[in-house]
């Protein structure tokens, strides 16, 4: 894959004009890693070692903090801190 070379650019380009030409975020499809239905979103951080201070896990929950969990993910990083898996539990 080849960057462009203008940061702006690329930042630019994580979003779309809406037909009511207002703004939205381009998503991508990650193979239904995220549920369809959720209602709330817990996230922990990495607290040392690679990705240090990144997301570690994301727990999708229906009927709220204390509902039923939908699905989790794990997030792990490199040395670089770098993303490199993300796993559905």
């Amino acid at each position: 894959m080849t960057l462009k070379k203008n940061l702006n650019q690329r930042e630019q380009d994580k979003f779309v004009e809406t037909t009511d030409a207002s703004t939205a975020v381009r998503v991508m499809d990650f193979g239904k890693l995220v549920p369809d239905s959720f209602d709330y979103i817990a996230l922990t951080y990495v607290a040392a070692g690679n990705g240090e201070g990144e997301i570690e896990t994301v727990v999708y929950k229906e009927g709220g903090s204390g509902g039923t969990t939908i699905a989790t993910l794990t997030l792990t990083y490199d040395s670089d801190n770098k993303l490199t898996a993300v796993t559905k539990v």
